[in-house]
């Protein structure tokens, strides 16, 4: 079939991608894409930060009541730590942006490593919240720098297999992490949990640092990555270009979810469907495994079919699985619709990621990604605030509501995107 694009889609593209609207265009490489050290270096680096992350949350919660934390505190410590990484999600990307992808990416791991070893020492309660809150801010600063740094590192026509690589990476350190912190919390207690996360980020620090020292703004083809020279003019009208506003309303839909699964998920599933905590887990296993097999394969689509298209199709097709959620009487009706959830996933994210990698300007990458964070995070917001209300009328409503919100947001966001290329085309 060959590595191409439709029309529509390279126009697109041309209009959004500063070194193409100079005339120059991004390298086509036929290097294989697991031989691109950035990549693997940055993907492996993520599966271990979210392998920590997943460690040590199940027993963050104990650890903190065992030291006097009330409810009140652990659900302070949850909320700052979601306002912090909402709050600091563009600022962190404008700085990557100034400051260099790297130098941000290593930053944001030395300080998570940090900040996870001063809670073994602390034992006022209060403290916490504040800890929770420098690890948003820290952890809001991560996402953005290194998905610039793929978009720095790979050519365009690779990037989709790029970010369904980096996917299954992320998704892999999900689901192993949880387990991991489950086995360390009852053998060494949190204690157990902190250590392994601090020195697994050290190592991973001193690998990074040597692998992406001459690789950092390099396309795996050899060539520069986008120019930043005067040339490039760049504003705040950038970052709310059609595609990228198409892609930010997309984004608000697909978080959603996020505010469910936050606040009502667990409840719906053990009150009104009768999971046990096992099954609940296992559902969330159900659904990673799909995104991490199936996310290379994903981004391989994407690079070869309209990305556009990609969006809509796979996109579309998530409504009917919301439906059933809303129309499900037993946990083992949600286990089925997970597994298909991540199937569907699993290709559409690659082409979303691809798509404003795509369609992000040269200086403007982090702070791209870090507002498309931050519009999901207000979805999220929305979707946790908004639900709570329906389900207490029908624990059928918050489904049917999600499916409703998300569908609109597809189709707004979509029609966007494909009135952007339209308007490049003509």
């Amino acid at each position: 079939m060959g590595i191409e694009h439709t029309k529509e889609q390279s126009s697109a593209e041309e209009r959004s991608t500063p070194g193409k609207a100079i005339g120059l265009t991004s390298p086509i490489s036929t290097k294989p894409i697991w031989r691109n050290r950035v990549l693997l270096a940055v993907s492996f680096a993520i599966f271990i930060d979210f392998a920590g992350t997943g460690m040590v949350a199940p027993v963050r919660i104990l650890y903190a009541t065992e030291h006097g934390a009330s409810l009140a505190v652990v659900d302070a410590m949850a909320t700052a730590y979601l306002v912090s990484n909402f709050i600091f999600q563009f600022p962190a990307g404008w700085l990557a942006d100034r400051w260099g992808h790297k130098r941000i990416m290593l930053l944001s791991l030395l300080a998570q490593g940090i900040l996870s070893a001063i809670y073994i020492p602390v034992t006022d309660p209060y403290v916490f919240i504040g800890l929770r809150f420098l690890e948003g801010m820290f952890g809001a600063a991560l996402m953005p720098a290194t998905r610039a740094l793929i978009i720095d590192a790979i050519p365009e026509n690779q990037q989709g297999q790029a970010f369904g690589i980096f996917a299954a990476f992320f998704n892999a350190g999900f689901l192993l992490g949880p387990g991991l912190g489950g086995l360390l919390g009852e053998t060494w207690a949190f204690g157990g949990a902190v250590i392994t996360r601090v020195l697994a980020i050290m190592i991973i620090l001193i690998w990074l640092g040597a692998s992406l020292k001459k690789n950092t703004n390099a396309l795996q083809s050899g060539g520069p990555s986008l120019p930043t020279t005067s040339r490039e003019r760049t504003s705040f009208k950038d970052l709310l270009a059609l595609p990228l506003l198409g892609a930010y309303i997309i984004a608000f839909g697909d978080y959603l979810y996020l505010g469910f699964d936050q606040t009502l998920m667990p409840i719906w599933l053990h009150n009104d469907l009768g999971a046990s905590m096992a099954i609940i887990g296992l559902i969330y296993v159900v659904w990673s495994i799909p995104n991490t097999l199936l996310g290379p394969i994903g981004g391989r689509v994407a690079d070869r079919v309209s990305r556009k298209w990609l969006i809509l199709l796979f996109g579309l097709g998530q409504i009917p699985l919301y439906i059933g959620y809303g129309l499900a009487n037993n946990v083992n009706q949600v286990l089925t619709l997970f597994a298909l959830h991540g199937i569907l996933y699993a290709f559409m994210i690659p082409a979303m990621d691809s798509f404003i990698a795509s369609s992000s300007p040269g200086k403007l990458r982090a702070r791209v990604q870090g507002l498309y964070t931050t519009t999901g995070f207000i979805g999220a917001f929305v979707g946790s605030s908004g639900f709570t209300p329906l389900y207490h009328i029908s624990f059928r409503l918050p489904p049917f509501a999600m499916g409703a919100g998300y569908g609109l947001c597809i189709i707004v966001g979509s029609t966007l995107i494909f009135l952007a290329a339209r308007r490049a085309k003509s």
